[in-house]
C-alpha cells in the first residue's frame, strides 16, 4: 500500500514538473483594432489579462506589448492611462448604442487555452444552434486572455494564471458591458473557464491569495468598486463544462461565506459530465489547483443548489470530450437553449 502511494506521488510530481516547465502564449488580437461592430447586430469585445479593452492601433499605442511578452496592457505598465480610459469610454458608449432597445442580447464567452481564431469558429458554430433575430437581437462576442498552449502538458501550466485572468476579464471587462444594457433579456453562453468570467462579471470573485498578492505588487487593482448595475435586465447564464468549483461562489473577502448575486440573475443552467477528462484534470485532480468540480461532480451542484434558487443542470454523462464544439453539437445542448430561446 505504501509503495503504491509512493508511485502515485512520484507520478503526480513528474506530471506537475512537466506542467511547470511548459510554455504558453497570451491570447491577443490578430488585428490592430479588434473591438469592432459586425453588421447587422454583432459587437466584438476583446480584453487583455487585466480586463482592459484593447485600444485602436494597440500595437503602436502600447509599444512593446508582444505575444509572448510579460508586459501588461495596463496604465501602470506603459503609461497609457489616458489612452485606455478614453478608449474604454468611447467603446462602452458604442456598446450601449448598439444594444439600445434590443429585446434580447446574446453574449458568447470562450474558455481558457483558446486563441481568437478558435474562439471565433466556435462562436460561428454557436450561432447556428440558436435563433437570433438580426434586427431585434444583439450579440456580443467576448474574447479574453485565457492563454494559449499548443503543448498538451502546457495546458496544465497556463491553468494557474488563466484562472486569475478569467476573474479580471469578468470583473473589469464584461461587467462594464453588462452595465450598459437596460431592460433586456440577456443570455450568456460560456464554455469551460468562461464560467468564471461570467460569475466575476456578476459580483466580485475570490482571488487566489498568491494571484492577488503578485498582481497587486504590479500596482494592479483586483477589486472593482463598481458593482453590477441594477438595470432591469433578466439574465440567464448557460454554462457548458463549467471549469469552476464551490470556491468560485464564495465572497471575495470571506471564503467561508457564499456571495450574493443580483436578482437580475434568473437562471444558471450548467452541464454536469463525469466523463469530461479536462474537468477531472485527467489524473483525478478536479478538486485541486483551482477546482473544476462543478462541471463533473454532482455533489458540487447539490451543495450550491441548496444555497441558490437559480441553479439547474443537464447531465452530459457519456461525452468523453471537453471541447466547446463537441458540447455545442451535443443534441442535449439544443434542448437546453430551447428552454429559454424560442
Amino acid at each position: 500500500m505504501i509503495i503504491n502511494k509512493l508511485i502515485v506521488m512520484k507520478k503526480n510530481n513528474f506530471i506537475l514538473f512537466l506542467i511547470l516547465c511548459s510554455c504558453a502564449n497570451h491570447n491577443i488580437p490578430d488585428t490592430a483594432s479588434p473591438n469592432v461592430q459586425i453588421p447587422p447586430n454583432t459587437s466584438v469585445a476583446f480584453v487583455d489579462l487585466n480586463g482592459n479593452f484593447y485600444p485602436e492601433n494597440w500595437r503602436t499605442e502600447i509599444g512593446q506589448y508582444k505575444r509572448t511578452s510579460s508586459l501588461y496592457l495596463t496604465a501602470k505598465k506603459n503609461n497609457v492611462s489616458e489612452v485606455l480610459v478614453n478608449y474604454e469610454t468611447k467603446k462602452l458608449a458604442e456598446y450601449r448604442q448598439n444594444l439600445l432597445d434590443k429585446k434580447r442580447v446574446f453574449i458568447f464567452v470562450h474558455g481558457y487555452n483558446n486563441d481568437a481564431a478558435k474562439a471565433k469558429r466556435n462562436y460561428n458554430l454557436l450561432r447556428t444552434k440558436i435563433k437570433i433575430d438580426a434586427i431585434e437581437d444583439g450579440v456580443i462576442e467576448f474574447y479574453w486572455d485565457g492563454l494559449v498552449s499548443k503543448d498538451p502538458i502546457g495546458s496544465g501550466k497556463i491553468w494557474f494564471n488563466a484562472t486569475g485572468y478569467s476573474q479580471m476579464a469578468g470583473e473589469f471587462g464584461l461587467r462594464k458591458i453588462l452595465n450598459e444594457i437596460h431592460n433586456s433579456d440577456i443570455f450568456i453562453i460560456s464554455h469551460s473557464r468562461g464560467a468564471s468570467v461570467v460569475l466575476s462579471a456578476l459580483s466580485n470573485p475570490p482571488y487566489d491569495p498568491n494571484f492577488r498578492t503578485s498582481t497587486q505588487n504590479l500596482g494592479i487593482v483586483v477589486d472593482n468598486n463598481t458593482p453590477l448595475a441594477e438595470n432591469g435586465n433578466s439574465i440567464v447564464a448557460v454554462m457548458l463544462a463549467p471549469a469552476v468549483g464551490d470556491i468560485d461562489f464564495k465572497m471575495a473577502d470571506d471564503t467561508n461565506s457564499y456571495r450574493s448575486f443580483s436578482s437580475q440573475l434568473k437562471k444558471v443552467h450548467i452541464t454536469v459530465n463525469r466523463n469530461d477528462p479536462a474537468l477531472k484534470k485527467f489524473i483525478g485532480l478536479g478538486n485541486k489547483f483551482n477546482p473544476t468540480t462543478l462541471g463533473f461532480d454532482r455533489s458540487d451542484y447539490d451543495r450550491l443548489n441548496s444555497k441558490y434558487e437559480f441553479f439547474t443542470f443537464d447531465s452530459f454523462d457519456g461525452q468523453n470530450n471537453h471541447s466547446f464544439d463537441v458540447y455545442l453539437n451535443n443534441p442535449k445542448f439544443q434542448k437546453m437553449v430551447e428552454t429559454y430561446i424560442k
